[in-house]
């Protein structure tokens, strides 16, 4: 090609090197759409650039091929029969993961900022340990259509009416053409495309047509500047359009030439920076990187599925070597099969006898290319290698080598350099940079066995942003988005057995989404707990605070006791009768309790739908007839008083229900929501009520009798039920609840019923906070005229401040509570009805016959590990998934590993459809260590904690202890020392300070000092 090169035979420059002259020469981009996807070349064809993320969900390799074979081969053959299409695909994999990362490291660090929370350690720690494990892949198809492709007619008619525009235009002989594009290629090229796109999607592939965003930008040309400049192209570059230069240029010479008033070409706004060759021409640098770049001469013998390039180079320890590969495949001069027919006519005048398997092999050719679903095409297959700028430039000849040796070993295929032309055969390597390709020689090849080698079966991210991320197994970012607007349902299942890190998951997907989603305030959140597995997190949370928002995270060991009394049939403020959600959970709350279910389960039910609408009935002042609760003086001192000070009427027949409304209408409704709680039956307001006649005339004495025996228990066993509520979660949104003390461990009918009343009364403390959206409040009980309207106003401005705020209530060791259908029948309803008011359900479970009836509703599955066949196979039959996500469920997940992270299988239903991927959690040693649930550490965690801020103490943690865990340090003192336990953290936190100080010279504050924020 002409200007080649610069003083390339000058005795300095060839020691040196060759400069390569007008280097936009080898980019084919003309000008662009401003408003389609679509840009053109030089000869006004058209262009499509299409990236490909991957498969949508985990295929064997057997049932990608088949799709791909039916669907993509199918397609794209019909495309290829015709002249004046082309296609070329490119595979990129790099380290160069930073501008990918930011967009979610960003976001992250904008959101924490936002809530005011001091972690900085942590996000900076996160961001480090992906940067050093994630890498970035990029697959990009280029759909050019040509002029070929259009009528003949059309297209010299409109080249010749743009050719008079352009002559009655000032000349601008260094500008972007304006008058380029073909009307008479428009439709074709956009039916092109459209049978790529659907070719793919139905392929199981993840795609998206590139082109200009909402703001204008091109990120079709971005992705090709960025394949050779990546360093040198920022964030949001777009190229100028023919007139979008606000400043002319200044002319130096005197001549009718306006280039200087236009744009350059864009050509030269993508190639921007010279190149300059090694003196061999084996290497050529630009953009800082210095490229090798090589070709396929001969293709393999046997056409090798992409993964095994991919094994190939990752055997040959070169797995974080950069490279990008291009297939460029372009139809063979005429439709039908005519030049193929030329070229065997030729062939066939030297073949003989002994050349029969050669003729042969070429008819079929023919006959492959007049099929239907098929065709023969050109096929060439170029790629190159680089070093990034600060690396050894020796490594280039080692990368290079790796490259031709793998290339070679998959399916043995013969590899050449491309030194005659390393400019050109580096531009080949980007989709959409070159209109055809010209340095690899071509290959005639059916498509059906050509799309075995395409780089498709990749793993697709399920989501294109998310609080969390986590990597692939093939090392590529996987955000997880919580509340994703692509899921009919909240609910998440998150099966582990002991030991496969379902705390260390969960605690990270609490952490994640409390600093990084979005808004200013925390969200609403609730780990119903057995342990102090989430104590760590609430701690971490709340030492992040500034000290006047501590209270917006705290953790509570329930006891059974009057003290954390939950009333289990208290109501929202004012409402003397239940919503259908608190009937609900009344009415399982009370069929748990009863435990009658299968002693006639419809009467059961009737009879417990009967009594609470008797219940709330003989509680409400609003009846004629009642038994609302009187007030008693010096129950709560608190209200006396204030009802006092407002003049509101104290007497023996006064009814709680009066106090409520007299606060309300003075502007109290916190004394108000006090009040209310003396106003609320009870446990023993429901024995009472079995005790009416009505009801023992209405339903079999024998079930009223059980029931009543076991109302009369329960207020004796549960005093935390039978009480007035007095366990205050005050304006705390990111809260645990402990049942440790409360729940039985062994497995009986009793233990499970035991156990899930105490689950279903935690989350009624929690939902009382965050339950309900504006629409319910027309369905209130409620006074009527004025203290009505008070109610009202009070209800749309609570639910007008949480309407926005996501919410997340997660069950950790839902396995104790039996599955029972009280609290199973809770569940499910929360799924339905919480997304109107923005609420995620969470169950974690080592029984997997726990999410039997939840697999349809469930919008994520997290199975941490299943290592038995058994196991793997009783997922299988819970989560209904096929023989390929079986396999990598037993060739990836195993548990937390060390220095591995810990991989978890995943399911995602999403409206359209369901997805699986197997996703790492990676978590360095600071994020560890907020979260850790072993004693000594936590005890030595927060002694630190009480010292120093959070962001530093977990600096100095994982600086000290890597490994995330201070217990040899604890055993060594334990051994030393006759202190008790308590005293042990102050002794380590000591010698820990001290070796800062010795260290430093400086002594250790609450803030952190600029060595220690530094390590």
């Amino acid at each position: 090609m002409a200007g080649l090169f610069g003083s390339l035979f000058g005795s300095k420059a060839s020691r040196r090197g060759a400069g390569f002259a007008a280097v936009d020469r080898y980019c084919d981009v003309a000008g662009f759409s401003e408003t389609e996807p679509v840009f053109y070349g030089h000869d006004a064809s058209d262009c499509t650039l299409i990236e490909i993320e991957g498969v949508r969900t985990i295929m064997s390799g057997e049932e990608f091929e088949n799709a791909l074979q039916i669907h993509f081969v199918g397609g794209v053959s019909q495309l290829l029969k015709r002249a004046g299409h082309s296609l070329t695909i490119s595979y990129e994999s790099s380290a160069n993961i930073e501008d990918d990362l930011e967009r979610f490291v960003g976001a992250q660090r904008r959101n924490s900022d936002l809530k005011q929370l001091g972690l900085e350690a942590v996000t900076d720690e996160g961001e480090a340990i992906i940067r050093r494990a994630a890498r970035r892949e990029r697959i990009l198809m280029a759909v050019w259509t040509s002029p070929k492709a259009a009528l003949v007619e059309e297209v010299k008619r409109e080249r010749a009416e743009n050719a008079e525009r352009w002559r009655t235009m000032p000349p601008a002989r260094n500008a972007t053409p304006s008058q380029l594009a073909l009307a008479a290629l428009s439709g074709p090229h956009a039916a092109a495309v459209r049978k790529v796109v659907d070719a793919l999607e139905a392929s199981a592939l993840r795609v998206r047509v590139l082109g200009p965003d909402e703001d204008g930008r091109r990120r079709d040309l971005t992705e090709i500047r960025k394949a050779v400049l990546y360093h040198e192209t920022p964030d949001g570059w777009s190229p100028f359009g023919p007139t979008e230069r606000t400043y002319p240029g200044a002319k130096a010479t005197v001549d009718d030439d306006t280039s200087e008033l236009f744009s350059p070409p864009v050509a030269q706004q993508i190639l921007s920076s010279g190149a300059i060759a090694s003196a061999n021409l084996r290497n050529i640098a630009m953009g800082g990187r210095n490229y090798a770049v090589v070709a396929v001469s001969v293709f393999p013998k046997i056409l090798q599925h992409f993964n095994q390039l991919i094994a190939s180079i990752v055997n040959h320890r070169a797995a974080g070597m950069p490279f990008r590969i291009a297939f460029h495949f372009e139809d063979i001069e005429g439709a039908s099969g005519f030049g193929l027919r030329k070229v065997l006519a030729g062939l066939a005048s030297w073949t003989s006898p002994t050349t029969k398997n050669l003729f042969q092999a070429l008819r079929t050719l023919q006959e492959i290319h007049e099929r239907d679903m098929d065709t023969v095409c050109k096929a060439r297959i170029i790629a190159t290698t680089w070093v990034e700028p600060g690396e050894p430039p020796e490594i280039l000849e080692q990368r290079r080598s790796y490259l031709v040796r793998a290339l070679m070993s998959w399916g043995d295929a013969l590899v050449m350099e491309a030194p005659h032309n390393p400019m050109r055969a580096l531009a080949e390597t980007v989709p959409g940079m070159t209109m055809r390709a010209v340095v690899p020689p071509a290959t005639l090849a059916p498509l059906s066995q050509a799309a075995a080698m395409l780089p498709f079966h990749r793993t697709a991210p399920i989501f294109s942003r998310g609080e969390s991320v986590f990597l692939s197994t093939d090392g590529k970012l996987m955000p997880h988005e919580a509340f994703s607007a692509d899921q009919n349902f909240w609910l998440s299942l998150i099966y582990a057995t002991p030991g496969s890190g379902k705390s260390v998951l969960l605690n990270r997907l609490n952490y994640d989404f409390t600093a990084y989603s979005g808004g200013r305030r925390l969200p609403f959140i609730s780990i119903i707990d057995v342990g102090v597995s989430s104590s760590g997190y609430i701690e971490v949370v709340k030492n992040a605070l500034p000290e006047g928002r501590q209270h917006e995270a705290t953790y509570v060991r329930l006891e059974n006791a009057k003290h954390h009394a939950i009333n289990p049939l208290e109501l929202g403020l004012g409402r003397r009768y239940p919503l259908p959600r608190e009937s609900a959970f009344v009415e399982n709350f009370l069929a748990t309790l009863f435990g009658l279910r299968g002693h006639g389960a419809d009467l059961s039910e009737q009879l417990i739908t009967r009594v609470i609408r008797r219940l709330y009935q003989s509680k409400s002042d609003l009846e004629f007839t009642n038994a609302a609760n009187s007030w008693q003086p010096g129950i709560e001192p608190e209200l006396d008083r204030q009802a006092e000070e407002l003049r509101l009427p104290l007497r023996d027949r006064t009814k709680w229900w009066q106090l409520v409304d007299g606060f309300m209408l003075a502007g109290k409704p916190m004394l108000a929501m006090r009040a209310q709680r003396y106003a609320m039956p009870r446990l023993e307001d429901v024995s009472a009520i079995l005790s009416e006649s009505m009801i023992r005339e209405d339903f079999p004495p024998l079930l009223v009798q059980m029931a009543q025996r076991s109302i009369e228990s329960a207020v004796e066993k549960y005093p935390i039920f039978s009480n007035v509520s007095r366990l205050d979660l005050g304006e705390a949104r990111i809260m645990s609840i402990d049942l440790q003390d409360v729940v039985q461990r062994y497995k009986s009918e009793e233990a499970d019923r035991n156990n899930s009343l105490f689950f279903m009364a935690a989350r009624q403390a929690f939902l009382a906070k965050i339950g309900g959206y504006a629409e319910e409040i027309r369905s209130m009980e409620l006074p009527k005229g004025d203290l009505r309207g008070v109610y009202e106003a009070y209800w749309q401005a609570h639910y007008d401040d949480i309407a926005e705020t996501p919410k997340r209530l997660a069950m950790d060791e839902y396995h104790l509570t039996g599955g029972t259908e009280g609290i199973a029948r809770l569940v499910r309803s929360d799924a339905r009805e919480g997304r109107k008011w923005g609420l995620e359900i969470i169950l974690v479970s080592q029984l997997l016959e726990d999410f039997k009836g939840m697999k349809d509703m469930a919008s994520t599955v997290m199975i941490l590990n299943a290592d038995s066949q058994q196991l793997r196979e009783e997922a299988r039959s819970v989560f209904g998934f096929t023989d390929a996500v079986k396999k990598d469920l037993e060739r990836h997940v195993h548990g937390p590993r060390k220095g591995r992270g810990a991989s978890f299988l995943v399911r995602y239903m999403l409206r359209e459809e369901e997805r699986w991927a197997v996703m790492t959690n990676l978590m360095g040693p600071r994020l560890l260590w907020a979260l850790t649930t072993k004693k000594e550490d936590r005890l030595v965690r927060d002694e630190l904690y009480r010292r120093v801020s959070v962001n530093e103490a977990l600096r100095i943690l994982a600086q000290r202890y890597p490994d995330a865990s201070a217990i040899e340090h604890w055993e060594r003192v334990q051994a030393s020392t006759t202190d008790t336990d308590t005293r042990i953290p102050k002794i380590i936190v000591d010698q820990i300070m001290g070796e800062l100080l010795a260290g430093s010279g400086e002594r250790p504050s609450g803030r952190p000092t600029t060595l220690l924020a530094a390590q």
